[in-house]
């Protein structure tokens, strides 16, 4: 797979991985592994970067700071029709709900985490890729991995909150 030209502005500039699933959309590879500035999840949601920052500050929404780059990341993703909107926002309340009653600790780069990690709640498959409903790396999937991604969206959402339950029990205090 070649990296897609793109109309998005400062997409273009971001560096495509080797190693996409054959099946995955060029696009929804780079958005679904690329973590960018407000200005670009801006352009994405086709919002202003004020906004960004009001989803972010109103938890719809979620970055952090990079140590190595010393300023706020967006997983772009965030960003993609099956993850953006009311997916993403259940699964942040789940985390903020934990963090805000004291119950585990959690940062928001471990959000980020939580997205792109294989789950052992999920056959090893990444939230994100349960989320979209296909796996984006070229890897051997389990075969319940790929039942998952075969059930409707309100499923595959139902079990990254699943997944998001347990992570969070994991960070109990």
């Amino acid at each position: 797979m070649s990296k897609p030209a793109s109309t998005m502005p400062g997409i273009d500039a971001l560096a495509f991985p080797s190693d996409p699933a054959p099946e995955v959309n060029a696009h929804v590879f780079i958005l679904a592994t690329t973590f960018g500035s407000k200005a670009q999840l801006a352009a994405l949601l086709q919002v202003s970067p004020a906004t960004v920052e009001q989803m972010d500050r109103d938890r719809q929404l979620f970055s952090f700071v990079s140590r190595s780059k010393r300023y706020r990341l967006y997983g772009l993703y965030q960003a993609l029709p099956e993850v953006a909107g009311a997916p993403l926002k259940a699964i942040l309340a789940r985390f903020y709900g934990a963090i805000d009653a004291r119950q585990t600790w959690m940062t928001e780069q471990h959000f980020a985490s939580f997205f792109r990690a294989p789950n052992n709640m999920l056959a090893w498959a990444t939230p994100l890729e349960v989320l979209l409903g296909h796996r984006l790396y070229d890897a051997p999937i389990e075969q319940e991995a790929a039942w998952l991604y075969a059930q409707d969206a309100s499923c595959r959402l139902r079990a990254v909150l699943g997944a998001a339950h347990d992570e969070l029990m994991h960070r109990r205090n």
